[in-house]
């Protein structure tokens, strides 16, 4: 029986050879390797492309969900209301800061968080909503936010597995407090190698994830 991988990593990289290769010759030839002009020109396609004002890379998708979070001002013992049904890296970043993860199930049919069940889970401690978009669609964006601001919770978007997705129309990119993507080879925009971004219409939150970023 011949295997057929679900990723081929090596036929992805055919496509984009010569122009890849092109790419990486200069920057070695540069020497910048760190936030150089290459960088800055992604930033600004990357935000054009997912509709925020912000675009700020970081090394995974799971240190875009960290940084966000911290950078929108989550800490230890507060409670963050997100769905188990996504990657671990998801419920990592919010016990990392020292809070905790509170699940909610998801809709049958999107596969997303039903945001009909979150005001059962709030609490005093209770500090943001994390809904994770799934195979390209989005979470109730409209829904999320009209339980947010009735109890004044920041929603972080984890976009890991819907780069690109729209919500009525719109892109997702700088709808909420803030949105994470991942740049993983097996995601929606897979890179060669760990990538990931956080982007915001927020001009706070943008400068603090550059300066949280390692």
């Amino acid at each position: 029986m011949q295997n057929i991988p679900l990723v081929n990593v090596k036929a992805q990289f055919a496509q984009i050879q010569t122009e890849a290769e092109k790419q990486v010759l200069e920057i070695l030839r540069t020497g910048a390797y760190i936030l150089g002009q290459h960088n800055k020109a992604f930033e600004t396609e990357l935000a054009e492309y997912v509709g925020a004002k912000y675009a700020v890379p970081v090394k995974s998708g799971t240190d875009a969900l960290f940084v966000a979070l911290r950078a929108a001002g989550v800490q230890p013992g507060d409670e963050v209301i997100t769905t188990p049904f996504t990657f671990i890296a998801t419920a990592e970043a919010i016990r990392y800061l020292g809070a905790t993860p509170v699940f909610v199930d998801i809709e049958p049919e999107s596969y997303c968080i039903d945001v009909s069940q979150i005001e059962k889970k709030i609490t005093p401690k209770t500090k943001a909503i994390l809904p994770v978009h799934l195979f390209g669609q989005t979470a109730d964006i409209d829904a999320l936010e009209t339980v947010a601001q009735k109890h004044n919770l920041l929603i972080i978007g984890d976009a890991c597995q819907s780069i690109g997705a729209e919500y009525k129309g719109r892109p997702i990119g700088g709808l909420l407090t803030a949105e994470c993507y991942s740049f993983y080879p097996t995601k929606n925009l897979g890179g060669c190698g760990e990538g990931g971004a956080v982007t915001t219409n927020d001009p706070e939150i943008a400068d603090k994830v550059r300066i949280l970023r390692a």
